[in-house]
């Protein structure tokens, strides 16, 4: 009785580790499962980038020389519609900025205008006293003056040093 009870001990023991075998193994195969998948993952997502890189480099003119007329036209047509939505996109911010500074322009006018009537209406007080007053002569101008003096002014008609004709001698 005693060694049947430690064979059945050791069966059990035996069951439990291949219990544990089987659990184990049973996770190992969905992880090399897993493993297998992101592997595929990999591989595919390289050979996307890849295929996009090649694509980058037609575009930018790389590489051209293995391309067929019919791949060199699909580019063309590709880059031209490209270019028509950058060249619409590009023009509705133009428009938009204009508008913009356009905006800002009726306002800086209407705030010279509030400005320039403030600076009226501040000056208009202080020019009413001054009024009355004499306006200063400026004293590096000559005013009009009572003098009765002729000036006498020569006309010599030729090249200096010969002879000269005065308008005053003809006169």
């Amino acid at each position: 009785m005693v060694y049947f009870a430690s064979y059945v001990c050791s069966l059990q023991k035996t069951i439990d580790r291949y219990k544990t075998y089987t659990r184990e193994n049973g996770s190992n195969k969905a992880v090399q499962q897993d493993m297998q998948q992101v592997k595929a993952d990999a591989l595919s997502l390289a050979n996307k980038l890849e295929a996009l890189e090649n694509s980058k480099r037609k575009f930018l003119g790389e590489n051209l020389e293995q391309c067929s007329v019919e791949e060199l036209h699909s580019l063309q047509v590709k880059l031209e519609k490209s270019l028509h939505i950058i060249r619409g996109k590009k023009t509705q911010l133009f428009e938009q900025q204009i508008a913009k500074l356009k905006e800002k322009e009726r306002t800086l006018l209407k705030e010279n205008k509030e400005l320039r009537e403030k600076q009226l209406s501040l000056q208009q007080p202080l020019a009413a006293p001054a009024l009355n007053c004499i306006p200063p002569q400026p004293r590096d101008i000559p005013g009009p003056s009572n003098d009765d003096t002729d000036v006498v002014t020569d006309l010599y008609i030729g090249l200096p040093g010969s002879e000269r004709s005065s308008n005053r001698d003809s006169g």
